[in-house]
């Protein structure tokens, strides 16, 4: 499935959003059971399936990293395989382990503006990196910008970690 062409978009890492959910709301009306009441079952169940699979789409074109691989698979033809996957970035390793001892002592601590400061930090590493998937993506490097997409599924993690740690914090 190629979710841009099912909202008929250009394939672009740069997404309109307001015409993305015009685009979402108009397919998703056209789709309304109250438009197939008095057609086949069939047809009913069609229509159910093409409705679920725009929300699919929508969620794709919505999240950077699945929007990003989209991408790429929609111009190698390969899929990524997250289970055959191995970082192979020994110093964005390093950085890992680093941020993750780092939320621990945090954590331990139960340290607020500690937490706060490093949310800060991991949101603007967040930033650059979706920078840097935009620009490989528009210069067509796609290892490099699956290798990207590794790493901003990983910061993805660290900041619902984050959160959770926020919210123990507050309660």
């Amino acid at each position: 499935m190629n979710p841009f062409a099912l909202f008929d978009l250009p394939v672009a890492f740069s997404l309109d959003k307001s015409q993305l959910s015009a685009r979402y709301l108009s397919l998703q009306k056209s789709l309304h059971p109250d438009n197939f009441a008095a057609h086949s079952a069939q047809e009913q169940r069609l229509a159910m399936q093409k409705s679920a699979e725009i929300n699919d789409a929508l969620h794709i074109l919505k999240d950077p990293i699945l929007r990003a691989e989209a991408i790429i698979r929609i111009h190698t033809g390969e899929a990524q395989d997250l289970e055959q996957k191995s970082q192979k970035d020994m110093a964005f390793l390093m950085q890992q382990l680093e941020w993750r001892e780092q939320l621990e002592s945090i954590e331990i601590a139960k340290n607020e503006a500690k937490l706060t400061a490093f949310s800060s930090e991991i949101g603007k590493e967040n930033q650059r990196l979706l920078a840097e998937i935009e620009q490989a993506l528009n210069a067509q490097q796609w290892q490099k910008a699956a290798e990207i997409a590794d790493k901003l599924r990983f910061i993805k993690k660290l900041m619902a970690e984050i959160e959770r740690i926020e919210e123990q914090l507050l309660d």
